[in-house]
């Protein structure tokens, strides 16, 4: 078997160029990656609304023979193959990790805190990343909306945001519908929304009301949600399972995701651009 590179970032760099049907297939493999040693090609063409020929055809388009080419791929990356976690996850793992010395605990914990920084590092030098900055720069205002556990995180960000630039609001969703940031008084706003697992039905149906009244948006999400391809928006993902024992995860990659947005606007600002024009 040829050797292939990490298997999430190869779905996500080829999902661009994928039909409609194969992005269907991305998306779902990218949210359910722990599920895939027990899937048939059949399943996933349930899951999909797509066929077992179409999932055969988007796995050969990576690469890979068959879905069992797949699997084996996963298993040889499975000591670094990053997995979302669920309740029972946790729980099991808990248990697991009660017996193992405070130390192997807390270097497991660093190196997944490690990789999610790179990542964010990562999306600093990418297109979508450089879109979103410019955006921020230019745009006639800027609205912010943190929905569920990342509204602390989506504050924050606007706090640093509103020293660099006027026209920065925050929508705290208290009405319960974010009216005042898609139906503002300004003709080109760009909104950035974040949201992460559990996704919350506000945020899609959020982004669905954007796009339908042309507004710019930046969705800023982990590398699993299900949905955050359907829509034209800039899209930044990141991982946000470090699996602390509390079950607290994500704040400290979005935080350092957002300073990184916050700075690359900030340089980009200082090439001479000034916000709002």
């Amino acid at each position: 078997m040829a050797e292939h590179p990490d298997v999430i970032a190869q779905i996500e760099a080829s999902f661009a160029v994928q039909t409609p049907t194969g992005k269907r297939i991305a998306g779902y493999l990218l949210a359910n990656l722990a599920q895939v040693p027990f899937e048939t090609a059949d399943s996933i063409a349930r899951s999909t609304a797509t066929s077992g020929i179409s999932v055969g055809r988007y796995l050969r388009s990576l690469g890979y023979r068959n879905l069992d080419d797949l699997k084996r791929t996963l298993r040889e990356q499975g000591t670094a193959l990053y997995q979302p976690w669920g309740v029972t996850d946790r729980l099991g793992a808990y248990r697991q990790r009660r017996e193992q010395p405070q130390p192997q605990k807390l270097r497991q914990s660093l190196t997944l805190e490690l990789e999610a920084v790179e990542h964010v590092y990562q999306l600093a030098g990418g297109d979508a990343f450089a879109q979103v900055s410019r955006q921020l720069a230019q745009a006639e205002a800027v609205f912010v909306v943190g929905i569920q556990s990342t509204r602390g995180i989506a504050n924050a960000f606007y706090s640093h945001l509103e020293y660099l630039r006027p026209k920065v609001y925050y929508a705290d969703g208290l009405s319960g519908t974010y009216v005042e940031s898609l139906n503002s008084e300004f003709s080109a706003p760009y909104l950035v929304l974040t949201d992460t697992r559990a996704y919350s039905t506000i945020a899609q149906k959020y982004c669905q009301a954007a796009c339908a009244r042309g507004l710019r948006l930046a969705l800023i999400t982990d590398i699993y949600c299900p949905w955050a391809r359907d829509y034209p928006i800039d899209l930044l993902q990141v991982k946000t399972d470090t699996r602390p024992v509390l079950g607290l995860t994500g704040t400290a990659e979005l935080s350092v995701q957002s300073a990184a947005v916050f700075g690359a606007g900030t340089g980009w600002r200082g090439g001479g651009a000034t916000a709002g024009q």
